[in-house]
């Protein structure tokens, strides 16, 4: 599928562009929300059972999500670029 990148918000462009080490089959429901940064695909700098971090809770210093503690619900969630929607 050929993406109109002129057509992408800033938002949906980077989710192209940045795209993350780890997928939705870890089961975490960071994936649907906008405070989700994930580890980029061969970044070497975190531990490799991040899948990310979340710009919401604990901030400045930002919460670490792991593989291996699934996240089912969170009271910071919000619909965000990650969504499983095709750009």
């Amino acid at each position: 599928m050929v993406v109109d990148k002129a057509k992408l918000t800033p938002e949906e462009f980077l989710a192209t562009v940045l795209v993350p080490e780890f997928g939705r089959e870890t089961g975490h429901i960071c994936w649907d929300c906008k405070h989700l940064k994930p580890v980029l695909k061969g970044s070497k700098f975190p531990p490799a059972d991040l899948i990310g971090w979340c710009t919401m809770i604990h901030w400045p210093f930002y919460w670490c999500i792991t593989d291996f503690n699934v996240v089912k619900k969170c009271y910071a969630m919000e619909k965000g670029i990650y969504t499983p929607k095709k750009f």
